[in-house]
This record gives structure tokens, sequence and C-alpha cells, in this order.
């Protein structure tokens, strides 16, 4: 299920970058931040419904994938706003979307390990010795 939040999610930061990017005056690589974390979220979804060992391996990438962009987008956002000329703008909004996302995966992720830890100790706990 994961997987299907990575794939999902990744979609999501994809349109936004790529929204941001065409829709605004914001034509600059940098709109597409979003984008560059989406793909990578995409393909690791993917690669997660290949079996049980590649989904354990691209969710724990995918998780330390969104842990950094959660960190880049609120550290660009706390930069910007600390200057004595801010203003909120399509850049500010863009960055404090791309954290939210990033940071709902991640808690995603979170839950699915811990429950996945849950669910095996429950079944080693049931087996007979």
């Amino acid at each position: 299920m994961v997987a299907l939040y990575a794939i999902l999610f990744g979609i999501l930061l994809t349109a936004l970058g790529g929204g941001m990017y065409f829709a605004t005056d914001m034509k600059h690589i940098t709109a597409l931040i979003p984008a560059f974390v989406g793909i990578p979220l995409i393909a690791l979804g993917g690669i997660a419904t290949i079996g049980d060992k590649a989904r354990k391996h691209a969710m724990h990438v995918a998780a330390v994938l969104a842990l950094i962009g959660t960190s880049l987008a609120l550290g660009r956002v706390v930069v910007v706003m600390m200057k004595p000329d801010f203003e909120m703008n399509a850049a500010v909004y863009t960055s404090i979307c791309m954290a939210l996302l990033c940071a709902g995966f991640l808690g995603l992720c979170i839950k699915s390990f811990v429950d996945a830890r849950k669910a095996r100790q429950q079944a080693q706990n049931q087996t007979p010795q």
C-alpha cells in the first residue's frame, strides 16, 4: 500500500513543480524542485511493486528522500522568511506545499514501518516453539 502512496505523492509533487513552472513567471529550473523529488518517488513506488525485498529497500530510500525534501523545503521557507524584504509569493507557497507533501508521505512511511514491525513480532510470537 505504501508503494501506491509513493506513486501518488510523487505525482502530486511532480504536478506541483511542473504546474508552478508553467503557470507562473517562475521560469527558473528551481521551480521544478518538487518534480525532482516527485519523479524519483514515482520510480521508487514502481520498484516497490516488484517484490517484498525490493519494496523494503525502495520504501526506505523513499522515506529518506521525503525527509530530505521536507528539510530542504522548510529550510528554504525559514531562510526566505528571515529576510527583511520578505513577501509571500509563488515560490514560498510552492516550498510550503512541497514540505507538507513530503512530511505527509514521510509520516505514512513511518506508520507503515511501525505496522510492519508489529506484524512481524506478532507473527513470531504466534509461531509454535
